[in-house]
């Protein structure tokens, strides 16, 4: 497409101007489009990420699922959460490789992706996700028939705030105001520069979404400028003002954006609220029928003595639904006045002050149980005149000392810093009668040299720069550097070193540690930061140890790509060892599960059984079961309480095939419940697979700048580290295709669907072999 428009634009059948449009129109087809295009290919996208949990950034994988149309987050192979299509509200990007993901009934996540590449793919396809939830697929529509464009409520040109405290611009999109969402398309291209870690370009839309009900928006005193309030973002948006429009149309055109977007915000808002208020509704109504049914239930077990006491039966009042503002997710507190408790003056004379009463409540009746607001007392003209009585009794203060002498400074002799051992110390009150109070009879020698080998810290020049530079004004905002100073106390390399140790693949070697590498990448300058320290023409010795560090940084080629695929190289051998036992055990239970026939005729049994109740009960003959039904079993009870449908199954099995009843001995693996699953397993592997693929590209990039003659022993040992991973990352996905077609045979062996959830299905196993050995233990004792 795009070569076709250059063609045009050079025999001269097409503007440049034209030829923008006709890009910027193609564009915003194909992002419309994009999401059709992902449904028919039912594609799986599989993302490693860094997700905020409890105050610190844990890896995960993000799975994005065309064919189930779910997003998944998964550990070790562990699928911890899924979340439908339809509960993906919204998406907001941040500085770096950061962005956030807003869900419906769950708290944001707060995630890192891997690469740039990757958060603005990841972005894409949330967005993609988003739309269609706007824009639901009719399923009466003909399939062959072209999805129709959504309906433009309203178009122009804006201007975006975009930058930071460092450096504020203006720059210009093409805005068109859709249902549930503004996309901003960019007129042009900001230049590349040669040292830029990713070619940096201004051709994604930005998408500000306004379906998730938490959108609004403000008019400040200008007459030009409008802003949009989500629950993270602000943007700040200006109307372009040219020769042709007067201050008079520009607000005009102004106030027709915000009264345009701002009749969407409401109709999402109260949308949301009406779905929140059916959702609450029909949990009330869950409620009050779980009621009625227990009501009914107990109707029906009363004696027939009790039943001819009463006429008539007895008259079911179904509990009232909870209104939607007393329910779970919104308790709104309705104000109920009450009046204040009168305080009474009543003399104290334990005060020292005279004539000053004690204001003593009288005893306040016991609240009814309603939801009361909280009364706020007027204040009181007697507290004011205790106040000031007191205060003018108090003896006036003493004048205040001379300033101390100044005193001389001491040059502090560098002694020798360990790490400190916090340990429990004893009270001062037990040391008398403890082992404590004698002392050692003896004098204890220590090898203190050995203790300082192990345990020393190394006295770097960073701590007294630090403290020394404190006065000075730091560039860097302030929360980033308040961060990044407490970082540089436990960061041993000085800015001028740092260059040289991004190039040392192992840590042995002198390279930076996984824990430095990790909290590096969170430090990494923006294209603001660039230019801001880049405009400074000062002494850097000048500057505060946190600006120097950033001056360095700023000046070092590529370094977000070097913090990545350091990191990369440390988690590659890490991760593939966790992934290893995991796809071995998932191995093993297929196996077992597929060599044991004792475990086929006890299922045979329990489809026998199963048929002769479900005869005598009127049902139709089975010819066979799914392993989700293994756990209903303990569910089914006789007529005696403790008897169950199991207990049955264990007295055919001793009673007519006794050696079946230990069937449980060759299925070992299923004694302990499988917590990772075949799907997330895969996962994980393809994200591996990834991993490296993004180092071996990022080898050949650097053989292609003829970088490695200045660092030669980092491309041998990037070279051997690449050969040794991919060696095993072979053994490992060959292993992990054996599991998988172990699970297709299985699941086609009982004739479960094929995608079926390993967990699931392994979780019916575990449970059904625990509680048969646990009742065949009991019957055997």
């Amino acid at each position: 497409m795009q070569l076709n428009i250059m063609h045009k634009v050079k025999i001269g059948q097409l503007s440049i101007d034209d030829a923008l449009d006709m890009a910027r129109r193609d564009q915003l087809q194909l992002l419309q489009k994009s999401f059709d295009f992902e449904e028919k290919q039912a594609s799986l996208y599989n993302f490693s990420v860094y997700k905020f949990s409890s105050y610190r950034w844990q890896k995960r994988v993000i799975q994005i699922d065309f064919n189930t149309k779910m997003v998944c987050s998964i550990v070790k192979g562990i699928v911890k959460r899924q979340f439908p299509f339809m509960e993906v509200t919204n998406c907001h990007d941040a500085a770096g490789t950061k962005f956030s993901v807003s869900f419906k009934g769950h708290h944001d996540y707060e995630l890192e992706a891997m690469s740039p590449e990757d958060k603005q793919k990841i972005l894409e396809l949330i967005n993609q996700i988003i739309y269609r939830n706007i824009h639901p697929v009719d399923i009466h529509e003909e399939p062959s028939k072209p999805p129709a464009s959504p309906t433009k409520l309203h178009e122009g040109l804006l201007l975006l705030q975009r930058g930071g405290l460092a450096s504020c611009k203006w720059k210009k999109y093409e805005a068109h105001l859709y249902t549930g969402q503004l996309t901003l398309l960019p007129t042009g291209c900001r230049p590349v520069s040669d040292d830029a870690d990713v070619p940096v370009t201004l051709s994604q839309p930005v998408i500000i979404h306004l379906s998730d009900g938490n959108a609004s928006t403000e008019t400040p005193c200008t007459y030009d400028i409008f802003i949009i309030l989500t629950n993270q973002d602000e943007f700040h948006l200006r109307v372009p003002l040219n020769e042709q429009k007067s201050t008079k149309d520009v607000r005009n055109e102004r106030d027709a954006w915000v009264k345009a977007i701002n009749k969407q915000c409401m109709d999402w808002k109260r949308r949301s609220q009406y779905e929140n208020m059916y959702e609450d509704l029909k949990e009330a109504q869950k409620l009050s029928d779980k009621v009625i049914k227990e009501n009914q239930s107990t109707h029906e077990r009363e004696p027939e003595t009790g039943k001819m006491q009463h006429n008539n039966a007895p008259l079911l009042v179904p509990p009232q639904p909870f209104p939607w503002f007393l329910s779970k997710s919104r308790a709104v507190a309705v104000p109920i006045p009450v009046p204040a408790p009168a305080l009474e003056p009543v003399t104290n004379p334990s005060m020292e002050l005279e004539h000053v009463p004690e204001l003593k409540s009288p005893p306040v009746q016991e609240k009814s149980p309603v939801i009361l607001a909280e009364s706020r007392l007027a204040p009181l003209p007697q507290l004011e005149s205790i106040q000031s009585l007191m205060f003018s009794a108090a003896p006036t203060p003493p004048p205040p000392l001379p300033p101390p002498l100044p005193k001389k400074k001491k040059t502090k002799s560098q002694k020798m810093r360990t790490r400190a051992f916090h340990w429990d110390l004893i009270a001062q009150d037990k040391i008398a009668k403890s082992v404590w109070a004698r002392g050692s009879p003896r004098e204890i020698e220590i090898d203190t040299s050995r203790l300082y080998e192990q345990f020393g810290v190394k006295d770097s020049a960073n701590i007294s720069n630090l403290e020394s530079s404190n006065h000075v004004e730091i560039m860097l905002s302030a929360k980033i550097a308040h961060n990044f100073n407490i970082f540089l106390k436990s960061f041993p390399v000085q800015p001028k070193e740092l260059k040289d140790k991004l190039f040392i693949v192992n840590e042995g070697d002198g390279g930076l540690s996984d824990e430095h590498i990790t909290s590096l990448r969170r430090y990494v300058p923006t294209a603001d930061d660039k230019e801001m320290y880049r405009s400074y023409k000062g002494d850097v010795g000048e500057l505060h140890l946190v600006d120097q560090y950033m001056l360095e940084l700023c000046n070092i080629p590529y370094l977000s790509t070097q913090l990545d695929l350091l990191l990369t190289l440390r988690e590659l051998p890490i991760s593939m060892d966790d992934l290893k036992p995991l796809i071995n055990q998932k191995i093993r239970m297929c196996q077992q599960l597929w060599g044991c026939e004792a475990f086929v005729c006890v299922l045979e049994y329990l489809l026998a059984m199963g048929n002769y109740l479900n005869q005598n009960a009127g049902k139709e003959k089975a010819k066979g079961f799914r392993l989700s039904s293994l756990t209903k079993i303990s569910q089914l009870r006789g007529n005696e309480k403790r008897f169950t449908l199991m207990h049955a199954l264990v007295e055919q099995i001793m009673l007519h095939d006794p050696r079946l009843a230990t069937f449980f001995r060759e299925l070992a693996e299923f004694e302990m419940v499988p917590w990772a699953s075949v799907k997330g397993l895969t996962a994980e592997v393809d994200v591996v697979k990834n991993e490296l693929q993004k180092v071996i590209q990022y080898r050949k990039t650097y053989k292609g700048k003829n970088l490695g003659s200045q660092h030669s022993k980092f491309t041998k040992d990037l070279k051997l580290a690449i050969e040794k991973y991919e060696a095993d990352l072979y053994q490992l996905t060959k292993r992990c295709e054996e599991m998988r077609k172990l699970y297709t045979d299985i699941l086609v062996k009982f004739g479960e669907p094929l995608d079926q959830d390993s967990k699931e299905l392994f979780g019916c196993v575990c449970q059904f072999v625990n509680e048969f050995k646990r009742i065949h233990s009991e019957l055997t004792c």
